[in-house]
């Protein structure tokens, strides 16, 4: 009788567990509505410009990285808006705002994750959600922080290819130059033009692609977290223009400002709109990925874009 009790108790949990398992791995679609209204900030283009810089902030939640191609349907949105509008040309420049590649680990997490409410619902779905990750942590012991990471980590690959594949893809479709915002990876480098993860230190990254979509110059490096004055800034060239790009968290959100090396203005500041806390632990507390109270282009909703023309020498 006892070894029927064990045997029974063995298959309830077996079974148990097994469907634990299968709905671990389970990720139904979740209804995706995104808002793909963008504003245009620009004044009208001069009888002669050099090309333009057009900076996109554009408006992102977390359901918009439930997979690439929610992040692309919001992206893409904006460029047709600057193509229809005249705005995309041989000599344009197009940037994107930092971070703006980190929360591609959110991909393929189950519906309930987009939708929790603070750091401890989403560590706890990140849980349910990944019972391998979960294991780890129970073994390690993980704490809060070392857990983001070991996520980061876990996706890493993954995310490297998305990246390289959604920032490329759109300079090759609009034909522009790109640059792609960043991305935080462990140890990120190149391999014969393909972008790849290590099991090194935390970093951040930043590629240029070009208008074959193909990367542009050398990669960008940036310390996690971010510590001013310790990087040059990054330059990068459209035609006879060469731009330099400065990051800062100083101002309470990372922000990126983008200078002509023969001029002395600088761009208004890039940065992200919408609702993104960060994804991963190890930045101050008093800075935020997407500032919430700060003086905006327009108080029109959804992404906004905000162009430079440049004017001939």
């Amino acid at each position: 009788m006892r070894k029927l009790s064990i045997l029974l108790f063995t298959v309830v949990v077996s079974g148990c567990l097994t469907a634990f398992l299968i709905w671990a791995e389970r990720r139904p679609d979740a209804h995706y509505l995104s808002d793909l209204r963008s504003t245009i900030i620009s004044k009208p283009a001069p009888a002669q410009a050099r090309g333009n810089l057009l900076l996109i902030r554009p408006q992102l939640y977390p359901l918009d990285y439930q997979s690439p191609a929610h992040l692309r349907l919001k992206l893409a949105a904006a460029l047709d808006n600057a193509r229809q509008a005249g705005l995309l040309g041989p000599g344009t420049l197009v940037a994107l705002p930092e971070h703006i590649g980190t929360w591609l680990l959110a991909r393929g997490e189950k519906t309930e994750f987009y939708r929790a409410l603070n750091r401890k619902e989403v560590r706890n779905w990140l849980l349910l959600g990944n019972p391998l990750l979960a294991v780890k942590a129970l073994l390690m012991n993980l704490d809060a922080e070392r857990l983001d990471e070991a996520l980061l980590r876990m996706k890493a690959e993954q995310m490297t290819k998305d990246y390289q594949q959604l920032f490329s893809g759109l300079a090759r479709e609009y034909q522009i130059t790109l640059l792609a915002g960043s991305i935080l990876l462990p140890e990120p480098h190149l391999k014969d033009g393909q972008l790849r993860s290590g099991n090194g230190p935390l970093r951040t990254l930043s590629l240029v692609f070009s208008p074959e979509g193909t990367i542009q110059g050398e990669p960008h490096y940036e310390p996690w977290p971010q510590q001013p004055g310790t990087t040059a800034p990054q330059r990068l060239s459209v035609g006879d223009m060469t731009y330099s790009v400065e990051r800062d968290w100083r101002p309470g959100y990372p922000q990126s400002l983008l200078r002509l090396v023969d001029s002395d203005g600088s761009s208004p500041a890039l940065f992200l709109r919408g609702k993104l806390g960060w994804p991963i632990g190890g930045a101050p507390r008093e800075v935020l990925l997407t500032p919430q109270q700060i003086q905006q282009g327009s108080q029109a909703p959804g992404s906004h874009l905000l162009n430079i023309w440049i004017a001939p020498k």
